[in-house]
């Protein structure tokens, strides 16, 4: 699901984004599978990425103590 989320985000970033950031809520830590869609699509498409990075990165650095399990570690690191 994630790299068709991918696939689908080089045509029309802003939908896919939206869908994504809908699962990021504030407080409640996303699952891993959402964050590493986020990072790839960020890989495959910089420069639309980066109006949004200021929300993205404000939302998700509070919740960076919350993850406990190493998967979740590495889902935040990518």
């Amino acid at each position: 699901a994630g790299a068709l989320l991918v696939a689908l985000g080089r045509r029309s970033l802003g939908a896919v984004l939206e869908e994504l950031l809908r699962q990021i809520q504030p407080g409640i830590l996303p699952r891993a599978g959402t964050l590493r869609t986020l990072g790839t699509l960020a890989t495959g498409n910089v420069f639309g990425m980066v109006p949004f990075l200021s929300s993205i990165l404000g939302t998700l650095l509070p919740m960076l103590p919350m993850a406990r399990t190493d998967s979740m570690k590495s889902a935040f690191c990518y």
